[in-house]
């Protein structure tokens, strides 16, 4: 059964939204999963692993920046990718060049540095059960080699094409074992007198040389994930500037690669199956696409509700005049007698997404670029909102249970109440994309955890433990308490700051008063409530109940 989740923001008219809480936690409930949350901010050398109260359990430093993803292997190392310039004319959002595997000692294990004149490491790399890392690298093809291909003189500038492929590295041999490249699986319709001639909307299985959505960007394609699934041998990779994720053979060997027959699928490196937009290859209209500028496609692992199935952030860049992002799960796509199984037009299956989480209003997510989602063993969903830092979890029916804003801008830490710079083109906390890391995973065992606290300068008292507060004496009165209605709060104090918060850490109201005011409570679910009355720089506490 297809799922339809929409976000809807409500706007509360009676309390107001906080100003002073600004980075750190602002929500966690009952029903959020166990966990360590990974992140490795954008333009910091710094990543982070936090616990679901925001406090630092482990970091891991390096002497360069975050260049896209970031994971935590099962011997506790950290896998990197890195910003290595080298001088490399090559310079596209993404861009990385190097992938090192840091250890729990800082200490570096491997790396390689892949950024030249010729070619880059960018974005996303994965590991396979061998111990073998896939990487996506942009290769530099020039002005003349593009259009000796049937590139579209109009749609290849003068410092040439990048042209995305794929290697296999064995970090144990040093060397690289296998390859897959996109500029041998073209067709064009042209030039009739040059290579790969031919019908696109024919040719489904090979990408049309003239088909692009920035002109003559030299960034053709833009691969910003891959995946593998190892019980089908195949390759998953996904293309915001196609809005398309493909399937392509990883039983290949280097030479059926690089042609289209040979593997276990009979298809050599050709593409298996797409899907998000059939007007790449002439199958479809604007009413068919389904992705706009998406974001870490992979297949759902095991133990997951939705397992097998691949769910992507679909970001909604170019998504009509008011574009929003969504969370999408698309259905494992059938395969039989040799074929992935298309519409009677041609279009690959399936029709529709099998699941969608969406803000039609972007009050609470939109992100243009990067950005992340990954379903998790209870149902719930964890979401990257890439370029504020935003990071949230939602239950299966969609509801908030976890809600978290990095502190770290660029290499430095701001303190709580301090803006986050707004300028979103800077992306100044930013991250590519999150992981939640299960208490369970043999990579946490080799790393010498400690609680340091919120990763934010001056932060607040953390959320987690508001419910384990006592009562005490305090400098304010609040009645009647119990309510259903309003409370009334009285202080011998001026210029007093007065915070309310549910007993599992959402903060619902924030205003400042003096001595006396009334809060309206007829709209706020029952419950325990904690109310915090700060003066002077110190903060007093009491409960109540709403029935």
């Amino acid at each position: 059964m297809n799922k339809l989740i929409i976000f809807i923001f409500l706007n509360l008219a009676i309390l107001t939204i906080p100003s002073q809480q600004t980075v750190g936690l602002f929500a966690i409930e009952d029903s959020v999963q166990e966990g360590y949350v990974l992140f490795g901010p954008k333009y910091n050398k710094t990543t982070y692993l936090i616990d679901n109260c925001g406090n630092l359990q482990f970091s891991w430093n390096s002497n360069y920046k975050a260049g896209g993803s970031v994971k935590l292997l099962p011997n506790g190392n950290l896998l990197r990718s890195c910003v290595y310039e080298n001088n490399s004319p090559i310079t596209g959002g993404g861009a990385g060049g190097r992938i090192e595997s840091i250890k729990p000692d800082q200490l570096i294990d491997w790396s390689i540095n892949l950024s030249n004149d010729s070619l880059r490491q960018h974005h996303d790399y994965e590991v396979l059960p061998n111990g073998n890392v896939l990487m996506i690298i942009w290769e530099l093809k020039t002005m003349e080699e593009a259009l000796q291909k049937g590139r579209d003189s109009s749609l290849v500038a003068a410092s040439g094409l990048w042209v995305d492929y794929i290697i296999e590295y064995n970090p144990t041999l040093d060397s690289i074992v296998w390859e897959w490249h996109t500029w041998d699986h073209l067709v064009q319709n042209y030039d009739s007198l040059k290579p790969n001639f031919g019908d696109p909307s024919m040719s489904e299985e090979l990408f049309n040389l003239n088909y692009s959505s920035n002109g003559d960007n030299p960034d053709w394609q833009h691969l910003n994930a891959i995946d593998y699934n190892d019980s089908l041998d195949l390759i998953l990779l996904c293309s915001p500037f196609w809005n398309e994720i493909y399937f392509i053979d990883h039983s290949t060997s280097n030479s059926e690669s690089a042609n289209h027959s040979g593997g276990n699928y009979g298809k050599g490196g050709d593409i298996l199956w797409r899907w998000g937009n059939p007007i790449s290859y002439g199958r479809g209209d604007s009413t068919d696409q389904k992705f706009y500028g998406q974001h870490d496609a992979h297949w759902i692992g095991n133990g997951n509700p939705d397992a097998g199935k691949i769910i992507v952030f679909n970001n909604g860049k170019n998504r009509g005049n008011n574009p929003y992002s969504s969370i999408n799960i698309v259905d494992q796509p059938s395969y039989s007698n040799g074929e992935f199984l298309k519409t009677s037009s041609g279009a690959y299956l399936p029709t529709s997404f099998h699941y969608e989480f969406l803000d039609t209003t972007n009050l609470f997510f939109y992100s243009k670029i990067l950005s992340s989602a990954d379903q998790l063993p209870n149902g719930n969903i964890i979401i990257n909102e890439g370029v504020k830092g935003h990071f949230f979890e939602i239950s299966e029916y969609g509801n908030i249970v976890w809600d978290y804003t990095s502190p770290v801008v660029e290499d430095s830490i701001i303190s709580q109440e301090d803006s986050v710079p707004g300028n979103t083109s800077m992306l100044f906390n930013a991250s590519f994309r999150i992981r939640k890391i299960l208490p369970d995973f043999n990579g946490l065992n080799s790393l010498p955890m400690v609680n340091h606290g919120p990763i934010e300068l001056n932060p607040y008292v953390s959320s987690c433990s508001l419910s384990k507060i006592e009562e005490n004496s305090f400098p304010f009165s609040l009645f009647p308490n119990p309510s259903s209605d309003m409370i009334n709060i009285s202080s011998s104090y001026n210029n007093s700051c007065l915070d309310i918060y549910s007993i599992m850490g959402k903060k619902i109201l924030s205003k400042d008063f003096n001595q006396k005011t009334t809060i309206n409570i007829k709209n706020i679910p029952n419950g325990v409530y904690i109310i915090y009355v700060t003066f002077n720089n110190q903060r007093n506490y009491a409960k109540f109940v709403k029935n």
